[in-house]
């Protein structure tokens, strides 16, 4: 799994790489919290989001285990 590092324009607007665009579509939704926001496109049913999370929660787990342990495993990352 692949960490996105995107820049916020001071319009707000950020660019999202053409492989997720494709993904996603042209519509999202976002649900924003304090620390995080969830985006997933406009038709995607709840339940689907919610097994996409599960894997992703699963994937910051061991990135957290891995940073707590100190170790530098290289993790891939992606510049937008």
């Amino acid at each position: 799994m692949v960490e996105l590092r995107v820049k916020l324009a001071g319009s707000g607007v950020f660019y999202l790489p053409k492989e997720v665009r494709q993904s996603f579509g042209r519509r999202l939704r976002i649900i924003p919290n304090y620390k995080a926001a969830v985006f997933f496109p406009e038709d995607a049913s709840y339940d689907d989001v919610l097994a996409s999370l599960e894997v992703i929660m699963a994937d910051l787990r061991h990135r957290a285990r891995l940073e707590r342990e100190g170790k530098k495993k290289r993790l891939p990352r992606v510049r937008g």
